[in-house]
């Protein structure tokens, strides 16, 4: 890192960046006046002769500390609410803008991360290219999500208090529109990426006209809108249990509840809630999101949606002697169900809705009982909805790209190298969020529990990926010459890009089109 200095000063402050040879680097830029519990941010209160050091991440909102969740191991406030920024060029104008948003099912996560680190990205690129690409964190857990209403005292400044979480991403993409062209970003060229959580709630975003203005494009990398979203009915019954749990009756008695103290109470809370979830409230986010999708209210919005071939299969293992398996698929169907029943899965969140009929086909496929569970599980909660989404856009005449990710390092070089905490498929598949490891790139202190060592993490595989993420954001195609010619998906040939184990790009008409088929009957 050099001592160089780079000054950008835009409506809401001048901003210390520095190079970090050859990148310009922004770190812990405020996109939001002070927050307060519960009630929605606010544009900065900042001016352009304010000077702010923009050298360090911002603090990782409240959350459980966990070994592999790094961002938990930052510190951590309420007053979370910062973006960073990196791009090669500053004084060049026009560049296309990447905005990520990150998982952690909105219970954990956070811009402290390695596998969120932008830097790698940008420096990835080929010559002559450049991107302005942006992560920021938001409001996560009970200090995201919480029906105060039914607290004494309430008051019409907590009538948003359900969907806080997605209120300060919006914030964030408003700050970008209004900000970025500062940063050599174009504000019109604006593709958002969103991961597991992230990318439910982008995919809501789709069907909110507020959120829709600031972007033209969308990465959705497992995760839909019907991952995480909930009647008003289930997010108040949810919120009662919450401040059982707390001890708290009053608006008064749940502000001035010690925000440490609240965040150490998050376990016994998440094992009655699981996660926090997105509020189909019509204030914020419309009852009818689904069927605003499915009539075309993202039309103009071109969309890469995919999942990875095996996104739960840890749910197969014994946590007590990770990876072996369990030996009882009815214990795989009982999580389907106990996730179901924490999260209230109602028609307005249909994953993963499955009746006995499609869990006893599923079951009767072949001898491995666990492995079709495991892939029941999968498709349910992430792939067949993924379809139904990438079905609804194309039918509204979005450009729709579907990918398969197939890549998946070896399962013994991991707990190799990771030991205990090692995440790994115990059949070789691609985990949940295998792809953000090529994505970022990162081969520094990225995804190691998931992909092992960084010499396992072959090079062409995160320069193809990186360069077709790019190329998505800055053209609206994902094609280059490091990949095959990408098909967009249509509803007869159903082409899916799938990203092979030998870190192949090929093209696929329909995958798995037998499990599809017998999900069909699950569509909204």
């Amino acid at each position: 890192m050099s001592d160089l200095k780079i000054n950008i000063t835009c409506s809401c402050g001048t901003f210390e960046g520095h190079d970090n040879n050859g990148i310009s680097e922004f770190l812990g830029i405020p996109f939001s006046a002070p927050v307060r519990p519960w009630e929605p941010a606010e544009d900065p209160v900042t001016k352009q002769s304010d000077l702010m050091i923009c050298s360090e991440w911002g603090p990782s909102c409240f959350q459980v500390v966990d070994k592999v969740e790094t961002a938990s191991t930052w510190k951590q406030s309420l007053d979370c609410l910062f973006l960073n920024i990196w791009t090669r060029d500053v004084e060049t104008a026009g560049k296309p803008v990447i905005v990520f948003i990150h998982g952690g099912g909105a219970w954990q996560g956070g811009t402290y991360d390695p596998n969120y680190d932008g830097e790698y990205f940008v420096r990835n690129l080929p010559d002559g290219e450049d991107v302005v690409f942006v992560t920021f964190n938001y409001r996560l857990g009970i200090f995201g999500s919480l029906d105060l209403s039914i607290l004494e005292g309430y008051t019409d400044k907590y009538s948003k208090s359900r969907n806080i979480a997605i209120l300060d991403q919006i914030q964030a993409l408003k700050w970008v529109h209004d900000n970025i062209e500062a940063f050599g970003g174009d504000p019109d060229n604006v593709t958002v990426m969103g991961q597991s959580a992230g990318a439910g709630a982008l995919c809501t975003m789709l069907t909110m006209q507020e959120a829709r203005r600031y972007f033209g494009r969308a990465i959705l990398e497992s995760g839909t809108i019907f991952n995480r979203q909930i009647s008003p009915e289930k997010a108040e019954a949810n919120s009662r249990k919450v401040y059982e749990i707390l001890g708290v009756s009053s608006v008064d008695e749940l502000i001035n509840y010690p925000e440490e103290k609240l965040a150490e109470r998050y376990r016994e809370i998440d094992k009655v809630l699981h996660h926090p979830h997105r509020v189909a409230d019509g204030v914020v986010i419309p009852e009818n999101s689904w069927d605003l999708l499915k009539g075309g209210c993202a039309k103009d919005i071109d969309v890469i949606i995919g999942t990875t071939d095996g996104e739960t299969d840890w749910i197969a293992c014994d946590d007590d002697d990770y990876p072996n398996q369990i030996d009882k698929p009815d214990s795989v169907i009982e999580e389907i169900r106990i996730k179901r029943d924490r999260s209230g899965i109602t028609q307005t969140s249909w994953s993963p809705l499955v009746d006995d009929e499609v869990v006893q086909v599923y079951m009767s496929r072949d001898d491995n009982k666990v492995k079709r569970a495991v892939d029941l599980y999968n498709d349910t909660h992430y792939r067949q909805t993924g379809i139904f989404v990438a079905e609804e856009l194309v039918n509204n005449g979005s450009n729709v790209y579907m990918y398969l990710w197939e890549w998946a390092p070896g399962v013994d070089l991991v707990i190799r190298s990771q030991g205990d905490m090692a995440e790994v498929s115990p059949w070789g598949r691609a985990m949940h969020c295998m792809e953000q490891v090529f994505i970022f790139g990162n081969k520094t202190d990225g995804y190691n529990e998931l992909a092992g060592p960084d010499y396992a993490l072959p090079d062409e595989l995160i320069k193809a990926t990186q360069l077709t993420w790019y190329s998505f954001a800055k053209n609206g195609r994902p094609d280059n010459d490091l990949i095959c010619e990408w098909t967009p998906y249509d509803c007869i040939n159903r082409s899916t890009m799938v990203i092979g184990k030998d870190c192949s790009w090929s093209i696929v008409n329909d995958p798995r089109c037998e499990d599809r088929k017998i999900l069909e009957r699950l569509r909204p």
